[in-house]
């Protein structure tokens, strides 16, 4: 029998509370505290997680007797789970939709280990492992319309790195650290090459882009590598900064400028929606005392999927839907693989001046 809205139509409301009482007593003998995630992720094998061939055949079962898959291209052996944020996992489903409903309600990582009873630094790998499968709805999305386009920059962040790895000299913070910098020639002001740019944009159908662009101040070239991301007949709503214009009409998108020391463009248009994401953004850094650098893309997808069921849905279905568009998305990362994840910029080029010559050894 298949339960809509036009058969809920024709029952009376205690014909209705029957189907609910019913339906919570199925719930709670499918869903136990030993429920696995192999259970979810099971039926939607659709292709290889190693070539992505969708020529597969069964080829027996685990120990734990799951079923296996042979590919017919690259002749690889996998299970549903291979490949996904469950491969050599333990955590039940239970577990990991705490996880998910503490990471939607931004927990810290004490909060999560509390939560969930599991390690900080399980809940740090699966925080990141959860982020990179949020990814793919930045990744596709293509904005278009009228789009408001407004780069923000933040500090660099190496928390995490090792003091004898560290590319530049420790910062004095406190009273009289401008003073302590200054006499100690460790000092740069203004927007240099110490700032990340981040290239933001959001579109009038909610389709966003939050990326990390480089060093610096905003570029031509920082601004282009992201032009799959535009559909050709997109209006860019942004400031009359010279490298965003020079974006667009090689490009060859329209535009409506913002004047400078303006808040609407002539046609009264403003980047308010992007300016948004810029203080989403510091709000997180600020509440995690710090994003490092090398992880800051996956918060910034994080955000953006946040948005996106802030959009569509009612709050209620976040956690399960959170679950659902993430579990079937390829990690390209192991566990041992996320403290050691490649910078999205550059450190030789940001530290240069401090001559330290181990740049091979952070990059």
């Amino acid at each position: 029998m298949l339960i809509n809205q036009e058969f809920i139509n024709h029952l009376t409301p205690v014909e209705v509370s029957f189907i609910r009482i019913g339906i919570e007593k199925l719930y709670k003998e499918k869903v136990r505290p030993d429920t696995t995630n192999y259970e979810n992720v099971s039926s939607h094998v659709e292709c290889c997680p190693h070539c992505g061939s969708v020529h597969f055949v069964k080829n027996g079962f685990n120990p734990h007797h799951r079923q296996k898959y042979r590919c017919k291209d690259c002749n690889a052996v996998f299970m549903a789970t291979t490949g996904t944020m469950f491969t050599h996992s333990k955590t039940n489903f239970d577990t990991w939709s705490t996880f998910i409903a503490g990471e939607l309600n931004s927990l810290t990582l004490e909060q999560q280990s509390i939560a969930t009873g599991l390690s900080k630094t399980t809940c740090f790998n699966m925080r990141h492992k959860l982020y990179q499968a949020a990814s793919r709805v930045q990744n596709q999305s293509i904005l278009s319309g009228e789009v408001e386009l407004d780069p923000t920059y933040t500090s660099i962040n190496l928390k995490g790195t090792k003091p004898v790895k560290m590319p530049r000299y420790s910062k004095h913070r406190g009273k009289g650290r401008y003073r302590k910098q200054a006499s100690s020639g460790n000092t740069l002001l203004g927007l240099n090459h110490h700032k990340v740019c981040i290239v933001a944009a959001i579109d009038e159908h909610d389709n966003m882009l939050f990326k990390v662009g480089g060093l610096g101040r905003e570029s031509f070239d920082i601004l282009n590598q992201f032009r799959d991301h535009y559909s050709s007949n997109s209006m860019i709503i942004s400031d009359d900064s010279h490298s965003i214009q020079t974006f667009v009409s090689k490009n060859r998108f329209r535009s409506d400028i913002i004047p400078s020391n303006a808040l609407t463009s002539p046609s009264g248009r403003s980047v308010a929606s992007v300016n948004e994401m810029h203080t989403e953004l510091k709000n997180l850094i600020r509440r995690k005392h710090g994003i490092s650098t090398r992880h800051l893309q996956g918060y910034l997808d994080w955000l953006v999927f946040l948005k996106c069921l802030r959009y569509t849905l009612d709050m209620r279905k976040w956690r399960p839907e959170a679950y659902m568009m993430t579990m079937k998305e390829i990690i390209p990362f192991r566990c041992c693989d996320i403290p050691k994840k490649p910078m999205p910029i550059s450190l030789y080029a940001a530290y240069s001046e401090y001559h330290y010559g181990i740049y091979s050894l952070i990059n």
